[in-house]
Order: structure tokens, then C-alpha cells, then sequence
């Protein structure tokens, strides 16, 4: 008998469809970034339908061990994500363009899931494998997520937006200047965890093929074989392996 393949992260939340489906990202510094933010939105979301999938199925002690510090790192790397539009990418967004709180609305969104993510941190760094409890998990989950979904979604709309006030090349080149400059903090955080993460939230097959995240040469190398090895017990439960190729989730449901 033939076996019934398990479901996969591109749900049960929906992934988002990049600008690059319809528009030329480089038509527009606007596009660029919604696009890319689309491609690191999709991340965060195949992370979510991970955890919430395998849920369920992770028995074992040092699983369960292995399961919450994947748990830990996707939502630290979430809510460090939204930290840094706050603080940093949108008011540069909004000082380049002249127009101050245009940006607000999605700030605003991230407070109707932020805190049932940071009750999602706290149960993620206080609860022994000995107390873990998958409907914990996936009720907090399910709290959150549908709010969020719909904030990852509706933020690409608000970058593309941008589009109609950048109307010459210096305040398009302003913004990208504010984009890397998010970037560069962003990886500022730990090598050992979000890198092996992030690289294992990617599907490059995605609406044809895709090369997100541009990174120098030999860097899914490096990542693969130095700097995933000190958790690698976690990263077993990613979607995809480092160099993006999606893969079956291994603990799970059949279909």
C-alpha cells in the first residue's frame, strides 16, 4: 500500500503571493522591498503551519525538548521582525516619504497578535518537556495566527503603496538605503539560530523558482555545516532543508 504523503507548511494558513508574480521588482525601489518582505513573510508562515502540524505527534522527551526551542526561536525571530519595523524601518519609511503615520495601521495590527506571541515565548522558555501539552501549543496558535495572517498579507499592500509618493529615484534609493539598514541589525542576531532557521522556512521552488534571500557565496555552506550544528536536534522539524528544497515534515499527520 502505498503511503499518503503528510501535509505541508504552505498551510494551513495560506502563503502570501509576491509582487514578483505580477510586477518588475526593479521597476521601483517599493516593489523591491514589499517583495522581499512577501518572501520573509511566506518564511514566517511555513514556520507557523510547521509547529502548528507537528504538534500533535512529538512524544519523545528529547523531542519535545528539540520542539520547544524551535518554537522559542521562530517566535523570538517574529517578534524581533516587528520590533525592528517599529523602531526602525517604518518611521525611516515614513521620514523619506514626508508622511508621517502612514505606516501606522500595520503597527497597530502587530498589537492585536503581540501578546498571545509573547505568551507563546514565555510557555516556549518555562515549560519542561515533562509538561508539555500540544493543545497549549496549538491553542495559542490558533489564537494569534488568523490575526496575524492577515497583518503579513495586508503589509505588502502598505509597501507597495509607497510606490505613488516616492515619485523620484533619490527617495527610491532612500528607501532601500532604510531596508538595508534593518538588514544589517537583523542579522546582527544569533548565527547559530537564525540562520539555520530562516534558510530551512525557504521553498525556492515557490510560484516557479525563486533566489530569496540574496546572500554572498558559499553562505548556505557555511550555515549548513557550522552554524546549524549546535542546535540540529531543532531544526529537524523545518520544511525545507538549508539550501531550500522543501522536504516532508517529520512528524505529522497523513492527509
Amino acid at each position: 500500500m502505498t503511503s499518503t504523503p503528510r501535509p505541508w507548511a504552505d498551510g494551513p494558513w495560506k502563503l502570501i503571493e509576491t509582487p514578483s508574480k505580477t510586477k518588475d521588482v526593479t521597476s521601483h525601489a517599493a516593489i523591491h522591498i514589499a517583495n522581499i518582505m512577501a518572501h520573509t513573510h511566506n518564511a514566517m508562515l511555513r514556520g507557523l503551519n510547521s509547529i502548528y502540524l507537528q504538534a500533535n505527534h512529538i512524544t519523545i522527551q528529547q523531542d519535545i525538548s528539540d520542539f520547544l526551542f524551535f518554537i522559542n526561536a521562530w517566535a523570538t525571530w517574529v517578534s524581533h521582525h516587528h520590533e525592528l519595523e517599529e523602531e526602525t524601518m517604518f518611521p525611516g519609511f515614513e521620514r523619506v516619504l514626508g508622511i508621517e503615520g502612514l505606516l501606522q495601521s500595520n503597527v497597530d495590527q502587530h498589537h492585536t497578535f503581540q501578546p498571545a506571541l509573547q505568551e507563546l515565548l514565555v510557555y516556549s522558555e518555562t515549560t519542561q518537556p515533562g509538561g508539555y501539552r500540544s493543545e497549549d501549543v496549538r491553542g495559542l496558535f490558533e489564537k494569534f495566527a488568523p490575526a496575524f495572517r492577515e497583518h503579513l498579507s495586508d503589509e505588502i499592500e502598505s509597501l507597495l503603496s509607497m510606490q505613488r509618493y516616492a515619485e523620484n529615484d533619490d527617495k527610491g534609493q532612500a528607501l532601500l538605503e532604510v531596508y538595508k539598514a534593518a538588514e544589517v541589525e537583523a542579522g546582527k542576531q544569533d548565527k547559530d539560530v537564525i540562520p539555520p532557521m530562516v534558510l530551512g522556512l525557504r521553498d525556492v521552488t515557490f510560484e516557479g523558482g525563486n533566489q530569496w534571500p540574496d546572500m554572498p557565496p558559499l553562505s548556505e555552506w557555511f550555515v549548513h555545516y557550522i552554524f546549524a550544528r549546535k542546535h540540529a536536534g531543532s531544526w529537524r522539524f523545518l520544511p525545507s532543508d538549508t539550501w531550500g528544497k522543501p522536504r516532508a515534515l517529520a512528524f505529522g499527520p497523513t492527509r
